[in-house]
């Protein structure tokens, strides 16, 4: 009957995996070593429980979890503790309850109906609680981990040590209730505040997907919006460029070539520029400076952008847009505050040294670095990064970010 438990309990256990984790080798080498587990524990636990029997079947869940299921180690854990608590309860519970059955002899022999009978209960117990674990585990989302769930285990894990400590514990609780009263209440209060925990992890998951819901929701009418952008801007390029071929159109009738050449290099070079202007590799770039189109047109403020990395997904839209804005807003300001003829913003960014770049060269007219950096942090809280800003030899400035990639 001992091979029959072992075979459940490891059965149980394999569920609980795999419908939480992600197998890691096919059926037929799963089972091989399902089958060597079985083995082991068989050979090992032939004769009854025990302390020592206790920790070595939990290295074993461990070894096992480990060896063929996929994931990260909070959710191995998440598997392995509450089901090995949940079996050192019920072992207690069924040693309680046997213990004051008058028709039942108490006895550690694995053969006795007495234990035989135990067992059987124990193996009911353990599936009624598997099926409710893992419908809680399916009903949870665990997306993201907070850095505060390896707590979770602490309590558990006391619990556990302090049962499989106990050697006798049949006489000992059939001797003194309010002990056994005392331990599985401080089981259960474990598995009470278990679940909690669990429950805290989804609602925290929860607000997060909401959040990420609401970004897609508002990078959605962003779209939206820059498409409507993008429409009013090459239907007011079209109209001009209509009236243009018409001046060309008259020019070369009137054989004025000098003035018509002049006119067609005035188009191509104002084509050049607002192209430039309006795309980037980068879709919430491309959004902040179609939203400023008016004003860099109207100044006659050249836009160059040189976009190598657009991967900037260690923030989240709203992040990235507010940046993006600020950017070019302290552009668009010191060009407008300079004296100089050409007025010229580069934006680069890429990768160097591991490390992503977000470059800005533009008219120097005293730069504020104190400034940059405290409206940087509102930006890149808790992102390591470094600020360089270098004055250039031509009247302008580099202001250059560089963050690490984890990637």
């Amino acid at each position: 009957m001992i091979i029959v438990s072992n075979i459940v309990s490891f059965l149980l256990l394999t569920y609980i995996a795999n419908s939480f984790l992600i197998k890691k080798y096919s059926k037929e080498k799963s089972f091989i070593y399902f089958f060597l587990a079985i083995i082991t524990i068989s050979v090992f636990n032939y004769n009854g429980g025990s302390p020592i029997k206790a920790i070595f079947i939990l290295v074993i869940y461990f070894i096992y979890t480990f060896l063929l299921f996929k994931g990260d180690i909070i959710k191995k854990l998440l598997v392995i503790i509450p089901y090995f608590l949940i079996q050192i309860i019920t072992e207690l519970l069924v040693g309680f309850i046997l213990g004051h059955i008058s028709i039942i002899e108490l006895t550690r022999n694995v053969l006795s109906s007495g234990y035989v009978f135990g067992i059987v209960i124990s193996i009911i117990i353990s599936i009624l609680f598997t099926f409710v674990y893992v419908y809680i585990l399916n009903n949870i989302k665990f997306h993201y981990f907070p850095k505060y769930t390896w707590l979770i285990f602490i309590l558990p894990i006391i619990t556990i040590v302090l049962l499989i400590d106990v050697d006798d514990y049949f006489k000992l609780f059939n001797s003194h209730i309010n002990i056994f009263v005392n331990i599985i209440g401080l089981a259960l209060s474990n598995l009470i505040l278990f679940i909690i925990f669990l429950l805290v992890i989804n609602s925290s998951n929860i607000k997060i997907e909401l959040k990420i819901e609401k970004q897609k929701k508002e990078f959605i009418k962003s779209k939206v919006k820059l498409l409507s952008q993008h429409y009013d801007y090459n239907f007011q390029f079209l109209h001009n460029l209509l009236h243009t071929c018409n001046e060309l159109n008259m020019l070369l009738n009137n054989s004025k070539t000098k003035e018509a050449m002049n006119l067609l290099n005035q188009l191509t070079e104002t084509t050049y520029k607002e192209f430039n202007a309006i795309y980037s590799n980068s879709f919430i770039l491309n959004y902040v400076i179609n939203n400023n189109l008016n004003q860099i047109i109207e100044n006659k403020i050249d836009i160059k952008t040189v976009i190598e990395y657009n991967l900037f997904d260690i923030f989240d839209f709203d992040t990235q847009l507010s940046l993006f804005e600020y950017l070019l807003d302290i552009s668009i300001n010191s060009c407008l505050k300079s004296d100089i003829k050409n007025r010229i913003i580069i934006i680069k960014s890429g990768i160097y040294a591991n490390n992503i770049f977000l470059k800005l060269t533009i008219p120097d007219q005293s730069i504020n670095k104190n400034e940059i950096e405290n409206e940087l942090m509102k930006f890149l809280d808790n992102i390591s990064y470094s600020l360089s800003i270098k004055t250039l030899s031509c009247s302008y400035v580099d202001i250059a970010i560089f963050i690490k990639n984890n990637n």
